[in-house]
């Protein structure tokens, strides 16, 4: 009999004891974008755009969950996103220039000796043009002396007309070659800036 009564008084104990915090319900609660306060359960309609605090029935924080985005700030984390996938995109693209011009070149020196020989193969084709251009403004004239205006001889026309035609096209190749010319030096000299600032950037600590 006494037995029965202390597993009684065991059992009654057990049921009684106060819930741990872990077993404690909870409710929630959150204000709402007029400031007003909602308890609860579950949350109002309103406390779906606000931070929700959980707490339990003493009133202490349980848990705490913040407010959802709101359209504004997810269109705007989208952009922003979206801007660092380009940035990253073309921080990329410049690493793979970069890389490919160190391949090439492997010191300044070896730039500006490309750019020099570049430079005198197209200044030979100059002077090549340049004097088969002046042989034949030699030869215009002396054929245009011998054209006097009483001159009928059509054979001389057409020479003259031709030499004339070669001409130009001697001074137009002429002017490509000095535009080709000027594009090199751009082009070698903007190679030098930047591998000066490539070999200065990455050796930096």
């Amino acid at each position: 009999m006494f037995v029965h009564r202390i597993i009684a008084i065991s059992v009654l104990t057990v049921m009684l004891a106060p819930l741990t915090i872990a077993e404690t319900p909870t409710i929630k609660k959150c204000k709402d974008a007029s400031g007003k306060w909602h308890y609860g359960d579950i949350a109002a309609e309103e406390c779906a755009r606000a931070r929700i605090t959980e707490i339990d029935k003493r009133g202490l924080k349980v848990d705490e969950h913040e407010a959802p985005p709101t359209r504004e700030e997810l269109e705007a984390a989208r952009a922003a996103e979206a801007m660092r996938k380009q940035d990253q995109v073309r921080t990329e693209e410049q690493r793979r220039r970069e890389d490919h011009l160190l391949s090439i070149y492997d010191s300044e020196q070896s730039i500006i000796r490309a750019r020099d020989e570049r430079l005198a193969s197209i200044d030979r084709m100059l002077k090549s043009d340049e004097y088969y251009k002046a042989q034949l403004q030699d030869n215009l004239s002396d054929l245009e002396k011998l054209a006097t205006p009483a001159s009928a001889d059509e054979t001389l026309k057409k020479d003259i007309a031709a030499l004339r035609t070669q001409i130009q096209e001697y001074e137009a190749a002429i002017d490509a070659r000095l535009r080709q010319r000027e594009r090199v030096v751009s082009r070698y000299n903007s190679d030098l800036d930047r591998y000066r600032h490539i070999v200065k950037r990455r050796k930096a600590p």
